[in-house]
């Protein structure tokens, strides 16, 4: 799949939605304690609160646009008698 996330990136952010969604922590608390635990951003970058929110915030549209549903809707059919 074309933009999938990898193992490190998925468990970042489910790191981060874990952090802020059930402890409730904010971003600058969740980013301090990602970096004590060793964390980086996927192209090696220190973590800071906007890169957590990033990462919160794309996960959450991520999630979202792969748990909806797709509606398929037939404009126009045409059948033909060869």
């Amino acid at each position: 799949m074309i933009g999938a996330y990898s193992l490190y990136q998925k468990e970042l952010s489910e790191k981060v939605i874990d952090l802020r969604d059930r402890a409730g922590m904010t971003f600058k608390e969740i980013a301090d304690k990602l970096i004590l635990e060793g964390y980086r951003s996927p192209r090696g970058f220190d973590l800071g609160p906007e890169s957590v929110f990033s990462i919160y915030k794309k996960r959450k549209i991520r999630d979202a646009r792969m748990d909806g549903s797709m509606t398929v809707e037939i404009l126009k059919i045409e059948v033909e008698y060869l």
